[in-house]
């Protein structure tokens, strides 16, 4: 990705996730806001769910700092930030001297380049990265309300666990076999 333009929030004020719409049919998202400006990032269901167990994974495998060093961000401060893209690649690092964790996600993956080049489309669309740096207590807060936010949906079926539907659901575990009201 040659053309990608970069935007680093520094260490934010807030971060959370969130979803929108009814359970089977919601939109999930992480915003962040900081005095640099504000970032929204769509993800699937799935990017969510990583996000949450990596940074909690993430956060228990380092060690915390007992005096951390000030937070350098990696770039110069512009004009105010105010993205908003679905993300294709998350990335997840964490700088030992201020014990500050910092989400990469950018909005095409390399893979999703080729794959457009190799079917003949051409992307008008330029790629974004955005750089969203929080403490250690904003990654527990964050860990645990993606989490939430995922396990908010539909209810799992106790046979097969696939998702209810409130329209109904096929059981692979039920065989065909249901009972019927006569």
């Amino acid at each position: 990705m040659s053309d990608v333009v970069s935007y680093d929030l520094g260490l934010v004020d807030s971060v959370i996730a969130e979803s929108q719409g009814r359970p089977g049919q919601r939109t999930f998202r992480i915003v962040a806001r900081s005095r640099r400006g504000r970032a929204t990032v769509w993800m699937e269901k799935e990017q969510l769910y990583q996000a949450g167990v990596s940074i909690k994974q993430f956060a228990a495998a380092r060690p915390a700092v007992r005096n951390p060093a000030p937070f350098m961000t990696e770039s110069a401060v512009g004009r105010p930030i105010d993205v908003d893209f679905k993300a294709g690649d998350m990335s997840l690092r964490h700088d030992a001297a201020s014990d500050v964790f910092t989400l990469a996600a950018s909005s095409v993956s390399d893979d999703d380049q080729a794959a457009a080049a190799q079917e003949g489309q051409n992307r008008e669309e330029q790629a974004v990265e955005v750089l969203v740096s929080f403490s250690r207590a904003e990654a527990d807060k964050l860990a645990d309300a993606v989490l939430e936010v995922v396990a908010s949906g539909r209810k799992p079926c106790p046979l097969c666990g696939a998702p209810l539907d409130p329209g109904g659901h096929f059981c692979v575990r039920k065989n065909g076999h249901h009972k019927q009201q006569a």
